[in-house]
């Protein structure tokens, strides 16, 4: 489009100069007028030698030999006076019209040549950049970008291993040509956002040293129909210059989505020309191409059947997040980046984080390395760790926010009877860290530490998880007589809690063992989205969900009558030092004062030889 206006704007410009230069030659060359009258006076005296006729007007020649023109009124009337005069008369074609016509002819066939040159320079700047295209996403093996190999992955040894086959195949295609097998012509990498699909793809074809193209799937989604397809067939002819090699497709559910519904949009219909493209190349090369296409996305449950049958992508490889041991060797590839101080356990560090993804240990470590150079430290210490993880989960702490004495004394009792049901329960996890400094959005947290990862859930567990989460607000109930907006987020977590357990997991003996709602979203989470059902059968899920909240929350209320002098003494304690870890907890909970104040000897308790002594502050708790 550019070039058509650039040359569009010459064409005018040379149609301006063209014409400017005409009317300049039409004003120097023109002859001198002369009125009507004039011209009779002349012929009436037997002045003029010969005319000439040009349409209207009139050329005359005078015997002296100069020449004037005039315009006639009746022409032919003049031509019978003229004879009778013996005047010698001619007659000429209008040549403006001529010179106006062919001006126009030539304006016609310059811009004829314009758009003709300006489609060609665009188709062939639509093939540079189809080449180019291709070009810019080729890495080669010994080129001087960093080269990913199976030594810089880790937290996932079985896709290694199911993967370890492609890279064999890619080194050594004759082995497997010989015993008649064939390799996988595609391999989905399919995981939650994170995992290291990415950079397992990358360290695949750095372990093979052959070329790896990498493209994103919005790079085929144009809004011109037939770009996609058009780009998609170059790569695999320019791929196949460049055998063995891999191509790499990242985020390949924007272009292989499902076809179903029979949209026909402009964009769907973009979607589709390309998808169909793919799919028609995936079948087009042959196994000695020795092309291996590899795939990743977050939503392998919308991706179109044709793309995921057997001779395509003829393996899903499922990339998780990793589990403790994984977590660890994250670490230490990341860690060896940084300066780690000595006294760092990458064991406790990676008990701290369950859950993490390869792409949020790599953030925590690099969040720890900015605590620590913000603070002037040479060396990461485990504390960093711990900041760096709490800014990551929470957000920045809020040292700008002012609450009032009556809001700190309620957080505290809220988060004390968190830590308090907590540790009263025997199923539920380890308490970490307990504090009342606001961060992002939450005022005060309670952090639990499973000691191993879980893969399942029994019954005991949740239930338990539910009734810590009542325990917050169970404690402002009993301290203060009210209810408080700060237990929103616990109730809305244990209301998930008790709905998936009733329609999910058939936790409910009224409902049994079947399924009222079901998950949708892949890896990527999300709500989960209840059946069709009757208004019967709705009402008995609804009342099965109440009434499992409402045990958890007498539960709590229970435990926290019981303890109400621990209670007491853990929220003074949060409000003196505002955060309290794991070792210091156990020692408040070691020290038993709730047993010697309720025996009535709270009067003898010596805090100087309290194991606790730096925090006790027993004498808040007289009356």
């Amino acid at each position: 489009m550019a070039i058509l206006i650039r040359n569009l704007f010459v064409f005018f410009l040379f149609t301006i100069i063209l014409g400017g230069s005409y009317g300049l030659w039409v004003l120097e060359h023109r002859l001198r007028t002369v009125s009507y009258s004039e011209f009779r006076y002349c012929l009436l005296n037997h002045d003029l030698v010969s005319t000439t006729f040009i349409g209207n007007r009139v050329i005359a020649t005078h015997k002296a030999g100069d020449q004037y023109e005039t315009s006639v009124p009746n022409p032919e009337k003049l031509i019978s006076e003229l004879q009778a005069h013996n005047i010698q008369i001619k007659f000429k074609k209008d040549r403006s019209e001529q010179v106006f016509q062919g001006i126009a002819l030539l304006y016609v066939v310059f811009l004829l040549l314009t758009v003709i040159i300006s489609l060609s320079r665009k188709r062939k700047l639509e093939e540079e950049e189809k080449n180019k295209f291709a070009s810019d996403k080729l890495i080669l093996p010994n080129s001087d970008q960093n080269q990913v190999t199976f030594d810089d992955v880790a937290g996932i040894p079985e896709a290694l291993e199911e993967l370890q086959e492609v890279v064999n195949f890619l080194k050594n295609p004759g082995q497997y040509k010989q015993i008649g097998a064939v390799s996988p012509k595609g391999v989905l990498l399919q995981g939650p956002p994170g995992t290291g699909k990415t950079l397992l793809a990358r360290a695949i074809a750095g372990e093979a040293e052959v070329p790896f193209y990498s493209f994103s799937g919005s790079d085929f989604v144009e809004m011109f129909v037939g770009v996609g397809a058009s780009r998609v067939r170059d790569i695999f002819k320019e791929a196949k210059t460049n055998a063995p090699c891999i191509i790499f497709i990242d985020e390949i559910d924007a272009v292989g989505g499902s076809r179903a519904g029979g949209a026909t949009a402009s964009g769907q219909d973009e979607r589709s020309q390309t998808l169909n493209a793919l799919l028609v190349e995936m079948d087009g090369f042959a196994s000695s191409d020795t092309i291996v296409v590899l795939a990743a996305t977050n939503r392998p449950d919308i991706l179109d059947s044709a793309l995921r049958r057997p001779g395509r992508f003829d393996r899903q490889v499922n990339i998780l997040p990793p589990d403790i041991k994984g977590r660890k060797k994250i670490l230490s590839v990341h860690g060896a980046r940084i300066a780690l101080s000595a006294e760092v356990d990458l064991d406790k560090v990676a008990h701290m984080v369950p859950g993490f993804t390869g792409a949020e240990l790599a953030n925590l470590v690099n969040e720890a390395a900015l605590m620590a150079a913000r603070t002037g430290k040479k060396e990461v210490e485990i504390k960093d760790f711990e900041q760096a993880r709490d800014r990551i989960l929470m957000g920045v702490e809020r040292k700008g926010m002012i609450m009032t004495d009556q809001d700190r004394n309620v957080l505290a009792y809220h988060e004390a009877g968190h830590a308090i049901v907590a540790k009263t329960l025997p199923d539920a996890d380890p308490i970490h860290k307990i504090t009342i400094i606001p961060r992002g959005r939450a005022l005060g947290q309670t952090q639990q530490l499973s000691v191993n990862d879980r893969s399942s859930y029994n019954y005991d567990y949740l239930k338990a998880r539910i009734t810590i989460l009542m325990g917050g607000r169970a404690a402002e109930e009993i301290a203060f007589s009210q209810k408080t907006t700060g237990a929103q987020g616990d109730i809305v977590q244990a209301t998930e809690i008790a709905t998936s357990m009733v329609c999910k997991w058939g936790m409910s003996d009224l409902i049994g063992p079947q399924a009222m709602a079901v998950d949708d979203s892949g890896f990527l989470g999300g709500a989960s989205q209840r059946l069709e059902m009757s208004d019967t059968t709705s009402e008995i899920v609804d009342q099965e969900i109440k009434k499992l909240l409402l045990e958890c929350n007498d539960e709590a209320s229970t435990i926290l009558k019981q303890q109400y002098y621990l209670l007491k003494q853990l929220a003074a304690i949060l409000l003196e030092v505002e955060t309290i870890d794991d070792e210091e907890f156990e020692i408040i909970m070691d020290c038993h004062f709730t047993d010697k104040i309720a025996a009535g000897i709270e009067e003898t308790h010596q805090c100087q030889t309290c194991p606790a002594a730096d925090l006790c502050i027993h004498s808040k708790l007289k009356e």
